[in-house]
């Protein structure tokens, strides 16, 4: 079951998880929202996974490690991941730690959600 700050849309071929939390700075609740991420690269095969980070203000190195895992996890199964709806004041978060060059980034959610319904896996 997801955490109480992840909401999960799942749809054909796509799912969208919502990070509710406006502060990953916690051990327990990065680690939480971790394993649930986790999880749905388990739970769906091939997976084309948006993580919507629109609601989050702040957040801590050791969130970056964990999108960084799911990252390695969905691409073992031949899946994809977008990290969407970033605020411009994180996101040198992930260019100082050189993550934008790794996972994709896409500011506005719907537009993410439009480029995973348009390219096959």
């Amino acid at each position: 079951m997801p955490s109480e700050h992840l909401d999960v849309q799942a749809y054909e071929g796509l799912v969208l998880a919502k990070i509710t939390k406006e502060r990953l700075l916690e051990a327990p609740v990065i680690a939480a929202l971790g394993e649930d991420l986790l999880k749905l690269v388990d739970r769906y095969p091939r997976l084309s996974l948006i993580v919507d980070l629109g609601d989050v203000a702040y957040l801590s190195s050791a969130f970056i490690g964990k999108l960084v895992a799911v990252f390695k996890s969905i691409s073992t199964v031949k899946g994809r991941m977008i990290v969407a709806g970033v605020r411009p004041s994180l996101m040198p978060l992930f260019q100082v730690t050189r993550i934008d060059k790794i996972i994709a980034f896409e500011p506005v959610v719907e537009k993410a959600i439009l480029l995973y319904k348009r390219k096959p896996l």
